[in-house]
């Protein structure tokens, strides 16, 4: 097993985890999101953002002992067009953040990631306003 940061969990798993995590929030931030079911391709998911789909490879943060934090050892694999995302798996998985990696995004989704609290509606085409 690998170990990550006070806990201990294999690397696979937590590459999945990962990957399931972008894939929840970015649904929930109005993405249609393709899993790739294997373990092999280019990219770990592709997004229909804005009427526009991108690949991306999804990299959890490593824990770095000698610098005491998580830090990305593996997105400079990512070649384009696929685009790397960040997830760094600080404390409860609720708790983990996602990122850009290096300004690597799509145009116009820099904030994409960014928490915007807003309540959603389940019937389509249909917006609330964020609770005060």
């Amino acid at each position: 097993m690998a170990k990550r940061g006070p806990t201990a969990i294999e690397k696979n798993r937590l590459g999945e985890l990962g990957e399931m995590w972008v894939s929840f929030l970015a649904t929930w931030k109005g993405a249609e999101v393709y899993p790739n079911l294997m373990c092999v391709g280019e990219a770990d998911l592709l997004m229909r953002i804005e009427g526009s789909i991108y690949m991306f490879d999804v990299k959890v943060d490593q824990w770095h002992y000698q610098k005491n934090r998580w830090v990305n050892t593996h997105s400079g694999t990512v070649k384009d067009p696929v685009i790397p995302i960040a997830v760094c798996p600080t404390g409860d998985i609720c708790d983990w953040s996602v990122r850009w990696i290096r300004g690597r995004h799509p145009a116009g989704l820099e904030n994409f990631w960014s928490k915007d609290f807003k309540l959603t509606s389940t019937k389509p085409n249909e917006t609330t306003q964020a609770a005060s």
